[in-house]
């Protein structure tokens, strides 16, 4: 008995010196649930021993999240927090200005536009290409030390449009404009004379994300003196203005670059080029094989529900649509072209 009871301090005293972050992380893998004790907007719902966390980072997180309408912002796949407690993330206003001498890096971007010039595909990658690699680079800098530990976390369109040397706006409304005989809500605007874009709050966070990135690729690419207004644009829905196309290729590159969702999509799949069978199956499914069967007729109806997946194979996950802030749709297309998915 007396050992007995020895073994329970010792448990006891074991406990309490374990931080309860510590606690909370080995809980999730005995649990195989990384998202254990949060609630949807970030705050632990559940604590082990009823206790509560005091971090003035999560007030902030959680009004910033319902300021973006996005859930998983600032948590990483995994579901650890991937933005410092002061980020820019978290407070917008607290962008910085950037020293002189890499401020001229970024602008110069911008140079050498013209009306009349098409872009390739391969050209817009490599603007885009660039546009990271320095942003990456200079991240230090741009967040300070609040500097984002991995490369998916610097695809942020506003912190760009500022960084070329634009001004960027979150509206209300941006008003309306009538095309094929409807009236449309503006999504977007850009004034290239005056260098200012302005963002509708109207249009859920997916549709504003991929807008911001559209009107980046016309900053960047485009030379268009006065006001251009964009239509909701999340990825899916193909443009007819060649113009138009080049701005949604460039959002495409910079909101899914090639390599970095290559890269998430084999971590999480397992492989880079993935197809139905008997193990794929009752992985993504855990048994429910003919629902998957009847629900996937098309490459476009599997790439759409491996976009949006939060599970495989016993693992959770935050969805690669929510990781890398586009829509469902917008990531199933990046799958297919580059060649991630077969049926």
């Amino acid at each position: 008995m007396q050992y007995a009871y020895g073994n329970i301090y010792l448990e006891m005293g074991y406990k309490m010196a374990k931080s309860l972050s510590q606690r909370i992380t080995e809980s999730r893998r005995l649990l195989k649930n990384q998202y254990a004790y949060l609630d949807d907007m970030g705050s632990y719902s559940t604590l082990l021993d009823d206790e509560r966390v005091d971090d003035p980072s999560i007030n902030r997180i959680v009004a910033s999240r319902r300021l973006l309408q996005n859930p998983y912002a600032y948590l990483n796949e995994f579901g650890n927090f991937s933005a410092a407690k002061d980020s820019p993330y978290i407070q917008p206003d607290a962008f910085r200005a950037l020293p002189q001498q890499v401020e001229g890096k970024y602008s110069s971007l911008g140079r050498n536009k013209r009306k009349s010039y098409r872009h390739s595909n391969a050209e817009i990658e490599a603007k885009v290409i660039s546009l990271q690699r320095r942003m990456w680079q200079d991240r230090s800098q741009i967040w300070l030390d609040a500097a984002p530990p991995a490369p998916i976390d610097i695809l942020d369109p506003e912190i760009a449009i500022r960084l070329i040397g634009y001004d960027f706006h979150l509206d209300e409304t941006l008003g309306q404009y009538f095309s094929d005989e409807k009236h449309i809500e503006v999504a977007g605007t850009i004034d290239d004379s005056s260098k200012q874009v302005r963002i509708s709050r109207q249009f859920p966070y997916d549709v504003r994300n991929f807008t911001a990135a559209h009107e980046l690729g016309h900053a960047l690419l485009h030379d268009a003196r006065g006001l251009h207004r964009d239509r909701p644009l999340d990825g899916a829905m193909i443009s007819r203005d060649p113009i138009e196309i080049e701005a949604d290729k460039f959002a495409s590159y910079f909101l899914m670059p090639g390599k970095l969702v290559k890269a998430y999509f084999k971590k999480l799949f397992g492989t880079d080029n993935f197809f139905l069978n008997e193990d794929t199956d009752f992985a993504l499914t855990r048994g429910n094989a003919l629902d998957l069967r009847r629900n996937c007729r098309t490459l476009r109806d599997l790439t759409k529900i491996l976009a949006s997946t939060e599970s495989y194979n016993g693992l959770r996950f935050i969805s690669l649509a929510s990781q890398f802030r586009v829509s469902t749709e917008a990531m199933a297309i990046r799958f297919e072209e580059l060649g991630l998915v077969t049926i």
